[in-house]
């Protein structure tokens, strides 16, 4: 995973384990890594994100192979979507029996499109929260 951070332009460890990953087209992203430098156990990430873009999903998808991990999107409908097709029988089983089918994902259009409508979603509720509060 480091390899795959050292490719991109970064700030960071700050003292809770946050990196800020610039992309080539200026989308920034919050990465919570905790442990990543070494200073501490690694045992996994998230993704702070403000825009989207394709070059994001691609780095999110390039760190969850290397990591061998989940992606689990925070949305509506969490569909569990896999770096690698063995990861399947390594899910908590609530994953498997309770939600939607697992999904793997190869290609960054792939996990671009399964982000995208949660992406949305987040985007809606923002703007009505801000129209909320600039009509106060």
């Amino acid at each position: 995973m480091n390899a795959v951070l050292r490719t991109r332009e970064f700030t960071g460890p700050d003292d809770c384990g946050f990196y800020i990953v610039k992309s080539s087209d200026g989308v920034d992203v919050e990465l919570s890594a905790k442990g990543l430098d070494g200073a501490a156990r690694f045992t996994g990430c998230a993704f702070h994100i403000h825009s989207m873009s394709p070059h994001l999903v691609r780095f999110i998808l390039e760190i969850a192979k290397a990591g061998d991990m989940v992606v689990l999107p925070l949305m509506e409908d969490l569909v569990p979507i896999l770096s690698s097709p063995e990861q399947k029988q390594q899910l908590p089983s609530h994953f498997v029996q309770d939600g939607p089918e697992p999904v793997f994902c190869e290609l960054t259009a792939e996990l671009e499109s399964l982000l995208s409508p949660g992406y949305a979603g987040w985007q809606k509720y923002r703007n009505q929260m801000l129209n909320k509060r600039l009509s106060v």
